[in-house]
């Protein structure tokens, strides 16, 4: 388990990593036994240090929903990100590559809720449906501060250091029509 101080401070570098363009270390090269709550921790850090800067909370990314995704990443369940203000483009947004690390783009369903679902572990489909107003096709941007690849180790990132980096969250692009969740 990690120090508030270790998290803090991993939160900071990968926080300064983003802000400076500037990829860095998985997270996991200086704390190879930390584990997904560690993770989450450094990832809440993060965001609170991006609040504090006047950002707001406009949303979550979920990741990892599929079971290959997860045999991939050696998981067993999905991750979560936060959607921060500034990571929403509106439809027709011309975008610079070079404005955002290791870009890569995924192409999703935005689900957008009238009603919060709450923190339960438990949720299930039909809550998830009951609090969506309705669905829109999006555009995910994804970024990573962290190598996926180091270019001189070769260390991989892991979904610990994908976790800790926000779930490695730049964006979402929505636009399309939008349709009742049923």
């Amino acid at each position: 388990m990690l120090t508030k101080e270790q998290i803090n401070e991993e939160a900071q570098r990968l926080h300064q990593a983003e802000k400076q363009r500037q990829q860095v270390e998985a997270t996991t090269v200086h704390y190879p036994e930390m584990t997904i709550d560690d993770a989450y921790a450094i990832q809440k850090a993060g965001i609170a240090l991006k609040l504090a800067e006047g950002r707001k909370v406009v949303g979550h990314k979920i990741g990892l929903t599929s079971r290959t995704m997860q045999r991939s990443m050696n998981i067993n369940t999905p991750d979560s990100g936060v959607l921060l203000d500034y990571m929403v483009f509106e439809e027709g947004t011309e975008l610079v590559a070079a404005d955002f690390l290791d870009p890569r783009i995924e192409v999703e369903l935005a689900f957008m809720l009238h009603s919060p679902l709450g923190q339960s572990t438990n949720t299930s489909i039909f809550d998830v449906l009951r609090a969506t107003e309705y669905v829109i096709p999006a555009v995910e941007l994804i970024a990573a501060r962290s190598y996926r690849v180091h270019p001189e180790t070769k260390y991989v990132r892991n979904v610990r250091d994908t976790i800790s980096d926000n779930a490695a969250n730049a964006g979402i692009i929505t636009g399309g029509k939008a349709v009742k969740p049923d």
